[in-house]
């Protein structure tokens, strides 16, 4: 048992460390036997734990201190102490089968159950091994046991299984579609239901009010999740249900859904939802361009007024449209940058210093950077506002690739049918890396991050941004603004 309690060690005292906040003198302590204090009815576990954390670690008494450890999980087998070293061991397994075998007799143990009548602290304990013994039966394709699992928890742990296996399952296709289809539909209705049980209410960490935005904006994601999977089915009717499970932010804000939600009442043949929809991803800025062509196609099929450019307009959120103004004139600079010359796939070298006063995107990116890639379909909508402009010129920079870096860049953009003028960035000779362009403008931003937006004017860099929001849309109004501010300029 001694040698067992060695074992756990710092851990277990750590973690206790958290659990237990009992205002105790631990000076009159100092002292004590632990087969003395063991003994005092005056006592309870929390405030035991309290001095042997004291002995243990303030005055680096390990014998007093495993000694009263060993006597506190003799005196409350159940205990917090009992539970904490329980789920220790369990996690410390070697291997998946011992892992699953061992959380399952912690569970046996302690059930949650029984914690739950009286939750003093300890919560990670059973997220964690309901977490980790969740992932092993998915792992293990042990789907009916993952259900079973699942269906009893609250909303913040099933909501975790679901993201970190069904989610992950989803993106990388390692479960076949069909059992993939109903374990994800058994969840999301669980999900749904359980979205406002306050799981996420944690003090410090969430009151209330910011719990319930957490859980829905959790809900939102699972359900674009959901959505994705059973559009790729073609189960368009069973998906178009889901739609009012959203929150009002998730309903229209993310472009990618909207553009599914589209083709999903297409499908169904609900026409009639479908202006009403796209005025509404309009106002949430969160559009694509085979959207607008939706929109449009169905305003001039119904008015003659050649008025659809002011209709649009007249959709859009004034107060939306000026926090973006006030972004992008946050982002303007005034920089002169290093000139520079870079290859096109032609083999065309493009020099800056050729450019004049005229107005040059330059976006960065790379094919490894899920953000850049997102980004193409507003930069396509970008480069065709712009294509009969002579004032403007857009350039996709790809940057930091590896190996046969022109490959696939160019590989890449052919593949996805864009129609981009792309550079190659430089090979730093110093490093061997294909970043020498990018990094002369990286002391600008403080940062190496891409997708990377930059304008250049005059041999000045005028505007920078880094990220992408997630709406082609948006991008689109974003770098809009930015070159029309420059083009107005004396």
């Amino acid at each position: 048992m001694r040698r067992t309690i060695g074992l756990i060690g710092c851990g277990l005292l750590l973690g206790t460390a958290t659990v237990f906040a009992q205002q105790i003198n631990k000076e009159q302590y100092r002292d004590a036997a632990p087969k003395d204090l063991i003994k005092q009815t005056a006592l309870n576990e929390q405030q035991l734990s309290t001095i042997q954390r004291y002995f243990q670690f303030e005055l680096k008494d390990t014998k007093r201190g495993q000694e009263l450890q060993e006597l506190l999980l003799q005196k409350y087998p159940k205990g917090a102490t009992a539970r904490l070293a329980a789920f220790h061991k369990a996690s410390s397994a070697k291997t998946m089968e011992a892992l699953i075998a061992q959380s399952e007799d912690f569970l046996k143990a302690f059930p949650y159950d029984e914690w739950h009548k009286e939750p003093i602290g300890q919560e990670f304990i059973y997220y964690t091994t309901y977490r980790t013994l969740g992932s092993s039966y998915f792992d293990t394709k042990q789907f009916d046991k993952f259900l079973e699992l699942s269906s009893p928890l609250n909303f913040k742990t099933e909501n975790e299984l679901y993201r970190w296996n069904v989610m992950r399952a989803t993106v990388f296709k390692i479960v076949g579609p069909d059992t993939l289809f109903n374990i994800s539909t058994r969840m999301i209705n669980e999900l749904v239901k359980k979205v406002n049980d306050g799981s996420y209410e944690e003090q410090g960490v969430f009151n209330k009010e910011t719990a319930a935005a957490n859980a829905a904006e959790q809900l939102d994601n699972e359900l674009t999740n959901h959505i994705t999977l059973l559009h790729s089915m073609k189960k368009y009717a069973e998906a178009k249900k889901y739609f009012p499970h959203l929150s009002a932010k998730g309903a229209y804000g993310k472009a990618e859904l909207n553009a599914l939600h589209l083709d999903i009442l297409q499908q169904t043949g609900d026409q009639q939802a479908i202006q009403p929809f796209l005025e509404n991803c309009v106002r949430a800025n969160a559009m694509t361009a085979p959207m607008f062509d939706k929109l449009k196609e169905i305003y001039t099929a119904k008015n003659k007024d050649g008025k659809y450019d002011q209709y649009l307009e007249s959709l859009k959120s004034v107060n939306d449209q000026e926090a973006l103004i006030a972004e992008v004139k946050a982002g303007m600079t005034n920089k002169e940058y290093v000139p520079f010359a870079m290859q096109d796939p032609e083999g065309k070298t493009v020099r800056s210093s050729e450019w004049g006063n005229r107005i040059v995107v330059l976006d960065f990116w790379a094919t490894w950077c899920k953000p850049c890639i997102s980004a193409f379909p507003g930069m396509q909508m970008l480069v065709d506002k712009y294509s009969n402009d002579p004032q403007v010129a857009i350039y996709m920079v790809g940057t930091m690739q590896y190996d046969n870096y022109k490959e696939k860049s160019e590989g890449y953009i052919k593949q996805q049918g864009f129609r981009f003028h792309l550079l190659h960035d430089n090979i730093d000779k110093a490093t061997g890396h294909q970043d020498a362009v990018f990094r002369t403008f990286v002391p600008f931003f403080n940062s190496s991050g891409i997708p990377r937006k930059v304008i250049l004017k005059d041999g000045v860099m005028r505007y920078t941004a880094e990220g992408y929001s997630g709406s082609p849309s948006k991008l689109v109004d974003e770098l809009t603004y930015a070159i029309e501010l420059l083009k107005a300029e004396k």
